[in-house]
């Protein structure tokens, strides 16, 4: 019986040390808090920005601890995870806390943020995890002892892909750029754009400007993202 039971050993060992590799090694994006069964959006606004959850390793203690830091609107939220304490889908702070600033006055945003601080700001230190990948993306879902929840996700799609069905009418060019502008074409009234790189870090951040000045990018694969009235769009360039 027990050598029927070791390869299963073998197999959630491993399921367990390639999630906890993706928690640790990935910039998360936040996307949205639920508590209390109600959904707060993360705002689309150039004030929030585009709020991240990153893990490094803490300095001296020699790969025993790691830190987390997700600030929003200038609140900083942290923690330390004791690794080796860390279980399949589960990890517990070892300490934690939330900055007391905030520096965004637009009521939508501060109000997210409040939600997304007392999500962590709770009397346990202890979450629930589960990343799951769709297509080139990987989703992030955070879970506190109150049951309420947090979503994140990696990035965005290597192809050409729009959430919402009606910006089938929107078009960018050149594709590839040679030059220093990248044009939008098939939109009204644009809200704002951002550019990502290959990684989805926020690389640029522009205001509602169908002509986009790119000169300080260098060469390789970006994504652009455009909030306008048609919803939410996300395209593949490329800078030569």
């Amino acid at each position: 019986m027990k050598k029927l039971l070791l390869p299963a050993a073998i197999i959630v060992s491993t399921l367990f040390q390639a999630q906890s590799s993706e928690l640790l090694s990935t910039t998360w994006y936040l996307k949205k808090v639920i508590k209390n069964n109600t959904t707060y959006l993360l705002p689309q606004n150039s004030e929030i920005g585009t709020p991240t959850m990153t893990f490094t390793p803490t300095p001296g203690s020699s790969g025993t601890y790691t830190n987390m830091n997700s600030p929003v609107c200038g609140k900083s939220i942290w923690g330390n995870i004791f690794l080796q304490g860390m279980q399949p889908n589960h990890f517990v702070f070892w300490t934690y806390g939330v900055g007391n600033s905030q520096t965004c006055t637009n009521p939508e945003n501060i109000d997210f943020t409040n939600q997304y601080v007392n999500y962590f700001n709770i009397s346990s230190d202890s979450h629930d995890y589960q990343i799951t990948n769709s297509g080139n993306t990987k989703n992030l879902v955070l879970t506190n002892n109150l049951g309420d929840k947090a979503f994140y996700e990696s990035g965005f799609l290597a192809t050409q892909e729009s959430e919402a069905s009606n910006v089938s009418s929107i078009k960018i060019y050149p594709n590839p750029v040679k030059d220093s502008f990248l044009e939008i074409k098939g939109i009204e009234r644009i809200e704002w754009t951002k550019i990502y790189n290959a990684e989805g870090r926020l690389v640029q951040q522009n205001s509602a400007d169908s002509r986009i000045d790119i000169s300080g990018l260098s060469r390789g694969g970006y994504f652009l993202e455009i909030k306008s009235q048609k919803g939410l769009s996300r395209y593949q360039f490329i800078r030569e």
